[in-house]
């Protein structure tokens, strides 16, 4: 039967495996450094060329958003993810380089582009000369100071802590210092174009009013075109900017409109990006730095490139459209081979369940078997049971008869002999009860058509009988947990047996053992004496609702303290429930009840549910708890990889102590919670952008558009299409 079962297993994993595997298929990761027209450009360039080529491509992009060290975190986790090269525009020059150092150790390939490191450990290099478009602004900036009669030229760099800054500096002011004519200053910046507008203005109100100025991007340049508007220096003042972008308020049009005097053109290399890692992941040969050259639109030629730029941005359009499609079509692709799969497995699976079930039929009738044999030997041992115990009974009860008999016991002896014969009695009653009992249950099945019955009841009366001990043992995630902390032992055995048949009972005998055994398993309730040593139970209380660990905990404090001073004590120690021994059980099942629906009604109002928030208790503790989680989520939600452990570390607290709180607080695990913040936020972006479906994805953290638009249309019942159609 069972190598049957296993070949049967075995089959169905091989058709498994064998739709999955369909070919090589390469994983690249971009990791931009920061946001921007000149990215978001080269951005949709990369994922339209994914599609452009045979072989079988996925481009994922991840941005930093201008951190070093976000970077860094995202190289280092790539290197542990199932990734075949990684794209790299170093944010800054040093911080990046010892990551790009483990790249090469873990033999990982990696190519620059844009910017470069300080470090040789790369594969191969893509992008500007940034040299040579320092150059080519200082020359024009040389001419159009010539031109208009002027001297005075002003650079303003950015970040000089990023490659390309540095080295447009070093060109421009190497060619400028070739023209001893010019009066040239420099002031180092940064990429943002408010603080060029600043620069500009303290600049045009100065005695050394500049005739050029030169900025290291169009961005910039806008900056200071608003100074120099403002100040009525239009046409007095030149601008130079970097990047030459087609596009509303890039530096194309500002040069067709004059608030440029020139743009340098920084190339965009999607494509060629692309091209060059798979000729370095199929093993071709290719140039380790590839320098794509730039040139300077002026008012005399930018007609003729604003004419070729709008072409080429109308066919990148058109790309981006059919990347779309091919995207949906990808994904319904995939869906419908995951269907026929999943009903080759649904076959094989029912193929199993009917040997399953006849097996079971034969183990039922094994059983049968087995109870008729153990139901002669249950009669033999009750018979054996009756003559051991009544005989032993027989000569203790006779003794004490006789002695009552003659009447010379007296005073307390009587009494005690008294006492021992009416317990006696009882003995004797129970005793009969047992017995009868055992004969009535070792009675043999009486034909076939009542055996199933029988047998019913009798597994039923196992499971019971063994319900304790298996619960230590099974999986408890359908029950909830309860804590219970009392020194006295036999009060936990008598809570444990009250208890047992509906929750996961722990004990824990003072308060201190109590809270560790609280913040390592999160119980959903506790129930706590006050009066114990080592740790008293309000100490216990109150340290239980301090921590944020355990501050949702309901707490039913259950103690002989009965005054209502001692009763206001417990409340301000924070319990939610005080009882006085002694109590009856029904009322304390009934509390704990009341106090798990609230849990109910709280993770109505954490959800964003229905539930007053009024009628709820809520903790400080789990406010805050929720909104550092809640934070957290949202800072780390572009991470793709992002696991419960790397949460749980940013909260310092242990895996299960995470998903136990947030279980309990929400009724949704981390990773549940996760993907509905991601979906909401993605929702938002529909709405509010005008972003593509695949930027948005990424942006939120899903790996891939397919996987974002199967998560989208199961959560709100449409395409992120129709939804921002709507």
């Amino acid at each position: 039967m069972k190598p049957v079962l296993h070949l049967i297993i075995l089959c169905g994993l091989t058709l498994l495996l064998a739709a999955c595997s369909s070919g090589k298929h390469y994983r690249i990761s971009v990791l931009q450094c920061s946001a921007g027209n000149w990215r978001y450009k080269l951005n949709n360039e990369l994922l339209a060329a994914q599609h452009l080529y045979d072989q079988d491509v996925e481009v994922e992009i991840l941005n930093c958003h201008d951190r070093s060290d976000v970077q860094v975190r995202q190289i280092d986790s790539l290197l542990n993810e199932d990734v075949d090269l990684l794209v790299v525009a170093p944010n800054e020059y040093a911080e990046v380089a010892p990551a790009l150092r483990r790249a090469k150790e873990r033999g990982k390939p990696v190519i620059l582009f844009d910017r470069k490191a300080d470090t040789d450990d790369y594969t191969a290099f893509i992008g500007g000369d940034n040299e040579d478009v320092g150059r080519l602004a200082a020359n024009y900036a040389a001419h159009l100071v010539k031109a208009g009669g002027g001297h005075k030229v002003l650079e303003i760099t950015a970040l000089q802590s990023t490659s390309p800054s540095r080295d447009r500096h070093k060109g421009f002011e190497q060619a400028i210092g070739q023209h001893p004519e010019v009066d040239y200053h420099c002031v180092f910046s940064n990429w943002d174009d408010h603080r060029t507008d600043t620069i500009v203005r303290q600049a045009l109100q100065s005695d050394n009013r500049p005739d050029v100025i030169f900025c290291h991007s169009d961005f910039m340049a806008r900056g200071a075109s608003w100074a120099v508007k403002d100040a009525g220096l239009e046409g007095q003042v030149k601008i130079i900017g970097v990047d030459g972008l087609p596009g509303p308020g890039e530096g194309i049009e500002g040069v067709e409109q004059g608030w440029l005097a020139a743009t340098c053109v920084y190339p965009t290399p999607g494509e060629l990006i692309v091209r060059l890692a798979l000729d370095i992941l199929e093993g071709k040969p290719y140039e380790r730095n590839n320098v794509l050259q730039s040139m300077v639109i002026t008012p005399e030629n930018v007609n003729m490139v604003a004419l070729y730029s709008k072409e080429l941005q109308k066919q990148g359009s058109q790309l981006l459209t059919i990347q779309d499609k091919l995207e949906e079509y990808f994904g319904l692709y995939n869906m419908q081979n995951k269907i026929i799969w999943a009903a080759v497995a649904v076959i094989v699976l029912l193929v199993v369940a009917v040997l399953l079930t006849w097996r079971g039929v034969v183990q039922i009738r094994a059983a049968h078997r087995r109870q008729k044999a153990l139901n002669r030997e249950q009669k033999l041992f009750y018979t054996n049971a009756s003559h051991q115990l009544k005989t032993p009974l027989t000569l203790i009860a006779g003794p004490v008869s006789q002695l009552l008999q003659r009447k010379a016991v007296k005073g307390e002896d009587l009494q005690l002999l008294e006492i021992t014969e009416r317990n006696i009695c009882q003995m004797e009653n129970v005793l009969s009860d047992v017995l009868k009992f055992g004969k009535d249950t070792s009675q043999p099945a009486v034909d076939d058509h009542t055996a199933q019955g029988i047998m019913q009841q009798q597994a039923a009366a196992i499971v019971e009988k063994e319900h304790l001990g298996m619960l230590k043992q099974e999986d408890t995630e359908e029950l909830s947990n309860i804590l219970i902390v009392d020194d006295n032992a036999d009060m936990r055995h008598y809570l444990r047996t009250l208890l047992a048949s509906r929750f996961y009972v722990l004990e824990a005998p003072d308060g201190q053992s109590g809270l560790q055994l609280a913040r390592e398993s999160v119980p959903d309730i506790v129930i706590s004496d006050v009066m114990m040593p080592v740790m008293d139970g309000l100490q216990f209380c109150q340290r239980l609702k301090q921590d944020f660990i355990t501050s949702h905990i309901p707490v039913i404090l259950l103690t002989a303290r009965s005054t209502e001073a001692q009763q206001m004590e417990g409340y301000e120690h924070g319990a939610d429930a005080y009882m006085t021994k002694p109590f009856r059980a029904d009322l304390l099942i009934s509390r704990i009840d009341n106090l798990l629906r609230s849990r109910q009604q709280l993770q109505a109002v954490f959800k964003g549910g229905q539930a007053d928030a009024k009628e709820v208790k809520l903790t400080t503790q789990d406010k805050l708890f929720m909104d550092h989680l809640r934070d957290v989520v949202r800072e780390k939600m572009a991470n793709p990889k992002l696991k419960m452990d790397d949460l749980g570390d940013d909260l310092g607290i242990s895996r299960v102590q995470l998903y136990r709180k947030v279980k309990v607080l929400t009724g949704l695990s981390p990773v549940e919670l996760l993907r509905e913040m991601r979906l909401e936020r993605a929702k938002t972006l529909l709405n509010s952008t005008t972003k593509t479906v695949a930027e948005i994805g990424y942006e939120v953290g899903f790996t891939t558009p397919s996987y974002f638009t199967t998560c989208f249309k199961k959560q709100f019942g449409k395409l992120p299409m129709e939804f921002r159609a709507e």
